[in-house]
């Protein structure tokens, strides 16, 4: 059997990577005393994997993993089992069993939500009054760094929805964004470039990815826990 897990990766572990994630939560597994299935041959590992490696600096509130079981584990006794052994900073928040022909998770991500939010400041303020101006151009240039270097790229067609706003000191901006043949964006580089546009030195900000989406029956995109809930 298949768990479809949905996690919360907290502020206290945002500056930590992937592969020490993964690791974490494998020794998690291991202690919870679940019954974990692991491959075959000479170096049995179990094949956990996830659906969007988030990026370092950022907070996960819905990241999504599968976790392979036997069968006969109930999503209450995964649930329990694991947040007893889980930092409080990792969390479960919720998990569904899935069919064995369900598609992997990777298979299904076409996007993803996010929450930008920072104090109201001199900078802050720039590009929030720019950031309309920002959403309403075709096309934005920017540098992209990857493993083969850095390469121009246009990175509106990303955003397919975006909204700010301001209360009690503090800023918010809200994206949507879509992963395309080109790859998928950072909201780091974003917001960068919104400040780059609107002539405002970088600001204090903390990011929060708030859902992993996928295209709906519709062609929509929504979150895939809901999708996968519905169908």
């Amino acid at each position: 059997m298949r768990m479809m897990v949905m996690f919360e990766k907290g502020e206290a572990l945002r500056h930590i990577g992937h592969l020490d994630l993964m690791r974490t939560i494998q020794r998690a597994l291991r202690r919870s005393g679940l019954p974990i299935k692991y491959s075959n041959g000479f170096n049995p590992h179990i094949r956990l994997s996830f659906a969007a490696p988030l990026s370092v600096g950022v907070v996960g509130l819905r990241e999504l993993m599968e976790v392979p079981l036997e069968d006969g584990v109930t999503e209450e006794a995964f649930t329990q089992e694991m947040n007893r052994v889980l930092p409080g900073c990792l969390r479960i928040r919720a998990c569904r069993v899935i069919d064995d022909s369900y598609p992997s998770l990777m298979a299904l991500v076409a996007g993803s939500d996010y929450r930008i939010t920072f104090p109201i400041t001199q900078e802050s303020e720039k590009a929030l009054a720019r950031f309309e101006d920002f959403m309403a151009l075709d096309s934005y240039i920017a540098t992209r760094r990857t493993k083969s270097g850095e390469n121009p790229c246009d990175i509106r067609p990303f955003v397919k929805a975006g909204a700010c706003e301001r209360a009690d000191g503090i800023g918010t901006i809200t994206l949507r964004t879509a992963v395309t043949q080109a790859g998928s964006l950072k909201p780091s580089l974003w917001l960068e470039c919104l400040c780059q546009f609107a002539g405002a030195d970088a600001f204090a900000h903390m990011i929060y990815r708030t859902a992993i989406l996928t295209k709906g029956e519709d062609g929509a995109l929504t979150p895939i826990m809901e999708e996968t809930q519905h169908g």
